[in-house]
């Protein structure tokens, strides 16, 4: 059904509905208005229609950081991943074809499945995303959560590594977990929300340790409501110098520790 015509359904039904439904209507056109701009920057970018994967991804973006048509195409000509195979670009496709499946699937590629997707890049352009797209449709993708977990936590990790320089916490697995699984992020998602985050914004700069210090005695009089102890001082600077921890991660690891809980039965 297309979109225009969901709308107009959903009006009239909330008017035969004496007006009680009335409500969601502004949602329901806010939800086109951003489909209809991320179909626009698609169909001007790539020149076809984004999956629902795709919808959902953008959409959260437009949601949350605010994003406009302008955005989405600027994002899209950016991405390496979204662009057509052309010889010539140093692009090996059997290597973009063995990545998406140790990526998605947790495996390589069988034979049939490497020559399939080959083709598929080499004869009619396929991109990296084109292939991705492909196996995240796939049955075996399909076939269990399991499958999907992994595939999700293997690419945080990656991408943890990479931008932050260590593994993943267990917050940060749940919540870049979720929005890979049901708002259809990707790793270049996951690096980008990473690449501003406060943490990685603190290791651009670095710290003195005096800052460090501030740091430690900000979460403890946040969370626990007294200056830190010299033992707490040692240990949590010595996190926030070698380990690169936020005062965030300071102030969760004080929530955790049993001067808390007995502060907070």
């Amino acid at each position: 059904m297309r979109q225009g015509t969901a709308l107009l359904i959903g009006i009239v039904l909330s008017l035969a509905a004496g007006g009680t439904a009335l409500a969601g209507v502004p949602m329901l056109a806010a939800t086109y208005s951003q489909d209809a701009a991320i179909q626009g920057a698609f169909r001007a970018v790539l020149n076809r229609d984004p999956s629902a994967s795709e919808l959902r991804r953008y959409r959260v973006l437009m949601d949350e950081n605010g994003w406009t048509e302008a955005d989405v195409r600027r994002d899209l000509g950016e991405r390496t991943d979204y662009r057509r195979y052309s010889g010539g670009r140093g692009v090996s496709p059997t290597a973009v074809v063995r990545r998406a499946y140790q990526d998605i699937l947790g495996r390589d590629p069988d034979a049939q499945g490497l020559r399939e997707y080959r083709n598929k890049i080499v004869t009619e352009g396929w991109s990296e995303q084109d292939v991705r797209e492909a196996l995240r449709r796939s049955d075996e993708y399909a076939s269990t959560g399991t499958t999907r977990t992994a595939s999700a936590d293997r690419i945080i990790r990656r991408a943890y590594r990479d931008v932050l320089h260590r593994e993943p916490d267990p917050s940060g697995v749940e919540t870049y977990r979720r929005n890979i699984i049901e708002n259809g992020w990707d790793e270049h998602d996951v690096r980008l929300a990473l690449a501003k985050s406060p943490e990685r914004a603190q290791q651009r700069l670095g710290l003195t340790d005096a800052q460090a210090t501030e740091i430690v005695r900000r979460a403890y009089l946040a969370v626990l409501n007294r200056e830190p102890d010299e033992t707490g001082m040692r240990d949590y600077k010595a996190r926030v110098l070698r380990d690169r921890w936020t005062e965030q991660q300071v102030a969760q690891a004080l929530r955790n520790s049993d001067e808390y809980r007995r502060k907070h039965p």
